[in-house]
């Protein structure tokens, strides 16, 4: 008889313990989310890992990971590597000029202007 409680007693605990998730918990990724601001968002698309999409109107955009690149038909504009804790990212946040070349205006007389 006693060992007629001790096998009922073990098989309720090992019913117990199979009831126990053993699985494994999925993995949140983390995603950058933010908006680009600009008037031209329809036209204006963002690429990162094997993502490539159109921001919305309102410019938003979502990565799981930088760099995040922008192009403009199949330019590419700039890419950032991080995004301002406001979550806004500007043309001029994106836009790196390649050459330090001066860029001439005139208004009446001509000026040179060197970027930096």
């Amino acid at each position: 008889m006693g060992n007629i409680k001790l096998l009922s007693y073990v098989f309720g605990v090992a019913y117990l313990l199979s009831a126990c998730e053993s699985g494994e918990r999925p993995i949140s990724v983390e995603k950058n989310i933010g908006y680009f601001v600009s008037n031209f968002n329809t036209s204006v698309e963002y690429a990162c890992q094997n993502k490539r999409e159109i921001l919305n109107n309102s410019g938003k955009f979502e990565c799981a990971s930088f760099p995040i690149s922008f192009y403009m038909d199949e330019t590419k504009i700039g890419e950032i590597s991080s995004i301002h804790s406001d979550g806004y990212v500007y043309p001029q946040d994106i836009i790196r000029l390649e050459t330090r070349a001066p860029v001439y205006t005139s208004e009446n007389s001509i000026r040179f202007l060197v970027v930096e």
